[in-house]
């Protein structure tokens, strides 16, 4: 007599694997804060515009998808057994009720501190976890340590956001600008900059390169200057972005990846890298023109780092993880193709209302670009939720 396992109930599915949640997640706060920002920015609700776009996007927005691919991967780089269900679902909730409590804020202040406090318990449960598959790893472990150092200046950057919050005769703006760069720099592209260098070479079988054993350490110190410098001495802000740039790009030029190439899901990912090395040399041309000039770009260099690498990058790894970890071919349709188009008209868009904005013509560029970085995420949401949440087979691509 033979026994079948029972199927999952569509929410056991849904909790299966530590990308489903936060993937989820990730995708609806994407939604969610970008219309607060757009709606605070037009001055229809009365909150602090920058800070709710920064504080949202660093870590209700980009930290859950950080999460989910690293719940997934971390044990795998370091050959341990995977994380359990029940850890990451505390971390899940975590981040839900940051969310949740972030909202409340908006009209109540006081519950931002509580939103804080989720983000920072989410922040340590994850540190001690990976940090114990760290002490017991037998495998190399250089990747595994600068995920580390770059989740836990994350945590920083919670912490600072929440003094900056708090009343008193320091100098909270200090504070602020710190919290945005080490949240900026130094976790999310940092954070980003160190998977990806590991994980695209390996997915486009560029198995082997002379690899430079300082730059996880060299552009990490160049990103912790920038944070610095920016208050600083300014001057010197476009002359470390630049030989962050370069240094990245040499990197490349050695990697060699194969691109242009037919597979959409490889070349979404190198289109990412190219710019982050890009991103920090033609970013740096602009932070000059800024203190040579005086015109202000609206986080322009920023820009280019978080939307054209960071971004870029989430929405390839995404679908892939997505794809792969509900047993479907790695494959996408052109729908999925077009969506990958579609970050880059996201980019585009972000770069001409800079353009116009430095002349004066803020609207309707604004809401122009904020409106197509809403409609990526609902668009790669609506194509992918089935995949994601409940692991629905696809048909065969074409």
């Amino acid at each position: 007599m033979q026994f079948s396992a029972a199927k999952p109930s569509k929410l056991g599915y849904f909790f299966s694997q530590p990308h489903q949640p936060f993937f989820l997640l990730g995708m609806i706060d994407a939604v969610i804060f970008m219309l607060l920002f757009l709606l605070s920015y037009r001055g229809v609700i009365a909150v602090d515009a920058k800070f709710l776009h920064s504080y949202s996007m660093i870590f209700l927005v980009f930290t859950n998808f950080f999460y989910g691919f690293l719940y997934t991967t971390f044990p795998r780089f370091s050959g341990t057994a995977p994380i359990e269900q029940r850890f990451y679902i505390v971390v899940f909730f975590m981040q839900v009720l940051a969310t949740l409590s972030f909202l409340i804020s908006l009209l109540f202040l006081p519950a931002f501190y509580a939103a804080v406090l989720f983000v920072a318990i989410g922040f340590a449960l994850t540190l001690r976890k990976f940090y114990g598959i760290y002490r017991v790893c037998q495998l190399p472990k250089r990747d595994q340590y600068w995920i580390i150092v770059a989740l836990g200046v994350g945590a920083m950057s919670n912490i600072l956001f929440l003094l900056s919050q708090i009343p008193c005769r320091c100098n909270s703006t200090a504070f602020y600008t710190t919290a945005i760069n080490f949240g900026v720099y130094l976790y999310m592209i940092f954070l980003a900059f160190v998977v990806a260098l590991r994980m695209v070479p390996f997915f486009s079988h560029v198995m082997q390169w002379k690899r430079n054993p300082y730059l996880h350490l060299e552009i990490f110190v160049l990103f912790l200057l920038h944070s610095f410098l920016q208050g600083l001495f300014p001057a010197g802000v476009f002359i470390v972005d630049f030989i962050a740039g370069v240094l990245i790009a040499w990197e490349l030029k050695k990697i060699a990846l194969p691109f242009p190439n037919s597979e959409p899901l490889l070349w979404i990912l190198h289109i990412a890298l190219f710019w982050l090395a890009g991103g920090l040399i033609v970013g740096s041309i602009v932070e000059a023109f800024e203190y040579i000039y005086g015109f202000y770009s609206f986080a322009l260099p920023l820009h280019f780092l978080v939307l054209g690498f960071l971004m870029t990058i989430l929405i390839g790894f995404g679908t892939r993880v997505t794809l792969g970890h509900s047993g479907n071919l790695l494959r996408v349709d052109k729908g999925t193709v077009w969506i990958f188009y579609f970050t880059q008209i996201v980019v585009l868009g972000r770069i001409l209302f800079s353009l116009f904005a430095s002349g004066g013509k803020i609207y309707p560029f604004f809401d122009i670009s904020a409106t197509l970085f809403i409609a990526l995420f609902v668009w790669w949401s609506a194509k992918y939720f089935k995949i994601l949440a409940f692991g629905e087979k696809l048909g065969r691509v074409e």
